[in-house]
């Protein structure tokens, strides 16, 4: 069943990599009927894990894995009065994941796609990242202070737009994952 056929999905977008001919999804980004923004890490190998973060349409925010919920915290909610920028998720990507994470993409089952070429992508974890935000029309994503912002698709479906953005941290630090 693709993303945006779900019971109670209004619109979903893929987040996808580009490497020759293959297309991976590395993320979906979905707004639910009741204004609910869903951001969801594709890891099919492992059917409990389900990892995501919302953003709820009473302003809760978190993120959950395996169940359970994290890093709970309480915003504006994202109605038409919706303003400035929150952060939905920002996570690290590096050239070979796509590959690894192996979740072919079917861009026919999304409403929009935001391709990324895997050039565009650091072999170094985690120098190049994705930020996906909601914000107030013609907002600022939330990234690293001193990235350098690589590309960005916005998703003007509702207010608030949601915005993603792969930006370069220009670090050559390794973080482990």
């Amino acid at each position: 069943m693709s993303p945006q056929t779900r019971s109670g999905f209004k619109r979903c977008f893929a987040v996808a990599v580009r490497d020759g001919s293959d297309l991976f999804l590395f993320l979906s980004v979905c707004r639910a009927q009741s204004g609910d923004v869903y951001v969801n890490f594709p890891r099919d190998y492992k059917p409990d894990w389900k990892p995501h973060s919302s953003y709820h349409a009473s302003g809760q925010h978190h993120q959950k894995s395996y169940g359970h919920k994290v890093l709970v915290r309480k915003g504006q909610k994202p109605d038409s009065t919706f303003s400035g920028t929150q952060n939905v998720v920002t996570t690290g990507i590096a050239a070979d994941e796509p590959r690894a994470i192996h979740s072919p993409c079917q861009a026919a089952g999304f409403e929009g796609m935001f391709e990324i070429p895997i050039s565009d992508l650091s072999t170094d974890r985690y120098r190049t990242m994705i930020s996906v935000d909601i914000t107030e029309p013609n907002g600022q994503p939330i990234t690293t202070p001193g990235s350098t912002v690589v590309r960005q698709a916005v998703f003007k479906d509702a207010v608030p737009w949601i915005l993603v953005t792969l930006f370069d941290t220009g670090s050559n630090q390794r973080v482990e994952a």
